[in-house]
């Protein structure tokens, strides 16, 4: 087997700790702790290209608070300049594991993600029930023959072992020093055990869960035989027409994964028809439609409720919650989710208005020539500011319509909510800002 080295000698150079700094910036521009570094970004990359040349590089200490959504984890973030290292080690390292890596893995992988995984795993219920090929006395037609093992690893990432994980590593690489960087990276986080666990929220961790796990891929496909297999991180799925045979499939993985001084979750290991639809992902797919798990309807109802806390409070803008609001909807799309997506949307937009801070009531009639989503022309904006609106975000409501401004003295823009006064046709709406 070809081993690799003259890896560390690749990380430690202008070109791959920038790219990574990039990489590490990407979609987080606004978090503060990354603008104070991007002050005097070339500086900060140079002192930490020296201390990667000198051997003298040490992650400063994870910062850590409690997350409840709704069970509780603790997370665990790597300060910005430790997260440029982990992308510098990903950059080093992905080329060379990816190809490794079986087709229906789907996490931390360009072009996979949770979309596909939903994807692949409809396709697969198509290819064990025969094309929806219903049980004896089906009730429904989602009544389709087959079944699946859904199982998951218990406390996968606080019970990754160092040992296992360098030397699956050391098996394609050849070089003592990356071996010593990734050692770092490794030693700075503290799951209660030595020797064992890795931060959930590093790209390493999400990289080198793909190549510990891989051997479990690797047993699956190759040993077992199991053709309709789909993993993402440490959530995993089996189709088979057989019951039978997948209780063999579960007793050989838990076997198997001894070896890597893992278990499977014992109350989330289970066999189920797939006339009762599949729980994968955060939505339960049947094999004519998939609906949202109520479970993560709570945890971004829970979410939105927090942020228009802060909202309240003047300490974020209502354009970050709305964004938020748009990335569920465009997930919670895939499913059959649309009138949940309306009642979610509908309650947001008037806890927006309710909750507008002082700053930001005011009082005023308006006239909006609305036609083919744009905005021709309005009335001034009376109070804060004369810029005009540019675009209608939404208009799906019954008496909440949000409006997009651009800033004309910057790049920037914002949204305001207003109620419906009147519609007299499709091209003019009347808005109405009212005072609590």
């Amino acid at each position: 087997m070809k081993r690799h080295s003259q890896l560390f000698k690749e990380i430690c150079t202008w070109k791959n700790l920038e790219d990574s700094y990039w990489k590490a910036r990407k979609h987080k521009s606004n978090n503060p702790r990354i603008q104070e570094f991007e002050k005097h970004w070339q500086l900060h990359l140079l002192a930490l290209l020296k201390e990667l040349r000198d051997k003298i590089y040490t992650p400063q200490p994870l910062r850590k608070f409690i997350l409840r959504d709704p069970k509780t984890r603790l997370i665990c973030v790597s300060e910005f300049r430790d997260r440029i290292i982990h992308h510098a080690i990903v950059n080093a390292l992905q080329p060379i594991f990816q190809p490794r890596f079986i087709h229906d893995s789907y996490a931390s992988q360009k072009g996979k993600g949770t979309l596909p995984a939903l994807d692949r795993l409809k396709k697969f219920m198509c290819k064990v029930s025969k094309n929806g090929k219903l049980v004896l006395n089906a009730e429904n037609n989602n009544a389709i023959e087959g079944f699946a093992l859904k199982a998951d690893i218990q406390h996968y990432f606080d019970t990754v072992d160092h040992i296992i994980l360098l030397e699956l590593i050391e098996k394609k690489i050849k070089d003592k020093e990356l071996i010593w960087l990734v050692q770092k990276v490794l030693d700075n986080y503290n799951s209660g055990t030595l020797g064992k666990g890795m931060p959930l929220g590093n790209w390493t961790s999400q990289f080198f869960a793909n190549i510990y796990l891989n051997e479990l891929d690797q047993f699956v496909k190759h040993v077992l035989k199991a053709k309709y297999y789909i993993r993402y991180v440490d959530d995993f799925i089996i189709l088979r027409q057989s019951k039978v045979q997948l209780q063999e499939y579960r007793q050989q993985i838990q076997t198997f994964l001894k070896k890597l001084k893992l278990t499977l979750h014992p109350n989330k290991c289970k066999i189920t028809p797939l006339s009762e639809g599949v729980s994968f992902l955060g939505f339960r797919i049947f094999f004519h439609y998939k609906i949202v798990r109520p479970r993560n309807f709570r945890k971004i109802k829970a979410k939105l409720l927090g942020l228009l806390d802060a909202y309240e409070q003047e300490n974020i803008d209502a354009s970050q919650i709305i964004e938020i609001l748009r990335g569920w909807n465009g997930y919670a799309a895939n499913g059959n989710t649309y009138t949940l997506r309306q009642k979610l949307t509908s309650t947001l937009h008037k806890e927006l208005l309710t909750r507008r801070p002082p700053s930001k009531r005011t009082r005023c009639l308006k006239k909006i020539n609305y036609q083919n989503g744009t905005l021709s022309s309005c009335t001034p904006f009376q109070l804060q500011h004369t810029n005009l609106p540019t675009a209608i975000c939404t208009l799906t409501f019954f008496d909440i319509v949000c409006v997009k401004w651009e800033h004309a003295s910057s790049a920037s823009h914002s949204y305001h909510y207003f109620k419906f006064v009147s519609v007299p046709d499709k091209k003019h709406i009347v808005l109405r800002i009212e005072e609590n």
